[in-house]
């Protein structure tokens, strides 16, 4: 028998670690309203049930999505499932027009491959290299500041997509979050400092940060 891919618990659990870009996927689960099992994986310490959690996602990174019994792997292609099963939820905006679709797959796609990583170098150097963080970390600051400058017009506007929520803005906001730990000057940017402001209260994400500050191991 075919198994609805739309049905709740206890086919679903998100495997995350708190302060982690899983946030983000957790963040599109609760904007869904989806049922499901948060398993915490220590990947600061080597991985909780290594051998376990190899099993389920050798990559041996979070998030990781078991969708009854289907595993998902890399932050954009979550999302995109999850906002392709639940359209009605806008973790993306909807649109019957395949380059504005395309257009938020590359959204998705940016904050994983340049956001990401960029502040994964201005928050955690050491992650990078091991010899001198200074540089990498003030390479790091450089892009970062060079992307902002670009997109800090865009955030004056309530939402990345205008007057409508999305993932996007989640992922922004653990971005930035991360980013503000790692010294990097957001009070430089108004707008960025309001727009985080509107963003760490979505309650979708606000829930997502509950959930991680209450699950244990």
């Amino acid at each position: 028998m075919k198994q609805d891919d739309k049905s709740p618990a206890p086919g679903v659990t998100l495997f995350f670690y708190p302060g982690a870009c899983s946030r983000v996927t957790m963040t599109a689960l609760e904007q869904a309203g989806v049922e499901y099992t948060a398993t915490l994986i220590d990947i600061a310490n080597g991985g909780d049930r290594p051998q376990e959690y190899r099993a389920i996602n050798p990559k041996e990174k979070v998030p990781a999505l078991s969708w009854h019994g289907r595993v998902l792997t890399e932050n954009p292609a979550i999302i995109w499932f999850l906002s392709e099963r639940f359209p009605e939820a806008g973790i993306l905006p909807e649109s019957d027009d395949p380059v504005e679709k395309a257009a938020q797959l590359a959204d998705l796609c940016w904050c994983a491959s340049m956001l990401h990583p960029t502040v994964r170098q201005v928050a955690g150097p050491q992650k990078w290299t091991t010899g001198d963080l200074a540089g990498v970390k003030e390479d790091g600051v450089a892009k970062l500041a060079k992307e902002t400058g670009r997109i800090a017009p865009k955030l004056g506007a309530e939402w990345w997509y205008g007057d409508r929520w999305s993932i996007i803005d989640a992922y922004l906001c653990w971005v930035y979050t991360l980013a503000g730990r790692g010294d990097f000057p957001i009070g430089d940017y108004p707008d960025l400092v309001d727009y985080l402001g509107r963003a760490s209260s979505w309650p979708a994400y606000k829930q997502a940060m509950v959930r991680e500050a209450t699950t244990g191991p």
